[in-house]
């Protein structure tokens, strides 16, 4: 009998030690599985997603490792690597005061353009349901720019653009062959919590948050009641760069259920950055996107699908529940 015992001791003390592992294995398999994934019949328009996008065999397990933890935060006892204070450039970024407290599953909140905008405290990660012995499948489309490549365009702006005419097509053809749009959060939610998907969800990404995602994409998206996720630069917002998106759209599109992601603050490559340096790129971003949305975003997205350990781990102690490459 002492014998038995001792070994029910032991089976619990193991499948301590692995089940934290478990929603990264799940979660990483499910990005990578995502990604490539391609929609029913879908093929006349998988051109939409640029050959950046594409992954070799020899890249699957650096795919797989860039998914982040959705674990269960019980409580927020828990403590993490402590993070320098980030010296702010000269444009206003959040402060993130305790104001509210959050649900294990609360989602977060849209904002309504031109009010008040203060980030609420960030709310724990979803919690599990039991054991993760199940899979979710949902494909994403991404995108970088839905306009039509000036004539001296050079290879990359013609490879990462779609015209606003083949996207409405794309977009009409989801939304008439019964596909709905969900996003990131709503992923997250229905692996660790079980909550309902679509019968045929779909996922659609923007990087960089190019100027035509508000002009082309965002009314596009409206007419055929689908959702965006846009991960935007947001040095590039604060300095007012040509051609890329504003504050203001920014907040509109929220407010419309768009969800806005970081993309970092200078679309820097991360891989083999300092890791003071990464900080500043990764925080900076999502707290000064937290500044105009409303609340604090959880899913980013490596300049130039970029990153190394470091990169990933900072990503993690910033409780983001999730990252993609480009």
């Amino acid at each position: 009998m002492k014998a038995d015992n001792q070994k029910v001791q032991k089976l619990k003390a193991t499948l301590s030690t692995i089940m934290p592992a478990l929603p990264f294995l799940l979660l990483a398999g499910l990005l990578f599985t995502a990604v490539s994934a391609c929609i029913g019949d879908t093929a006349d328009f998988v051109e939409a997603m640029p050959e950046t996008t594409t992954i070799a065999p020899s890249q699957e397990a650096q795919v797989a490792a860039t998914a982040l933890s959705v674990a269960a935060r019980p409580t927020d006892t828990a403590t993490s690597t402590s993070i320098p204070t980030l010296t702010p450039l000269p444009t206003a970024s959040a402060t993130v005061p305790p104001t509210a407290t959050w649900t294990p599953t609360s989602m977060p909140a849209t904002a309504t353009p031109g009010e008040s905008l203060t980030p609420t405290k960030p709310p724990p990660l979803p919690t599990p349901s039991g054991v993760y012995s199940w899979t979710l499948k949902v494909p994403i489309l991404m995108y970088h720019y839905i306009s039509t490549p000036p004539g001296e365009a050079d290879k990359y702006r013609k490879d990462l653009s779609v015209t606003p005419q083949e996207f409405e097509k794309q977009m009409a053809y989801l939304a008439e062959n019964g596909f709905e749009t969900v996003d990131l959060y709503d992923l997250s939610l229905a692996i660790t919590a079980k909550r309902d998907l679509p019968e045929k969800p779909v996922i659609i990404t923007f990087d960089d948050g190019y100027l035509d995602n508000y002009e082309n994409a965002f009314p596009i998206l409206q007419k055929h009641g689908l959702r965006g996720t846009f991960f935007v630069v947001s040095g590039f917002i604060d300095e007012g760069r040509a051609g890329y998106l504003t504050w203001d759209m920014v907040e509109e599109m929220s407010a419309a259920g768009m969800r806005i992601e970081p993309h970092s603050k200078t679309h820097t490559d991360l891989a083999g950055a300092e890791r003071d340096f990464a900080i500043y790129e990764i925080l900076g971003s999502q707290e000064t996107i937290a500044a105009h949305i409303g609340y604090m975003p959880r899913y980013f997205c490596y300049p130039g699908g970029r990153y190394d350990e470091q990169t990933m781990s900072v990503v993690q102690e910033l409780d983001f529940w999730g990252a993609v490459t480009t």
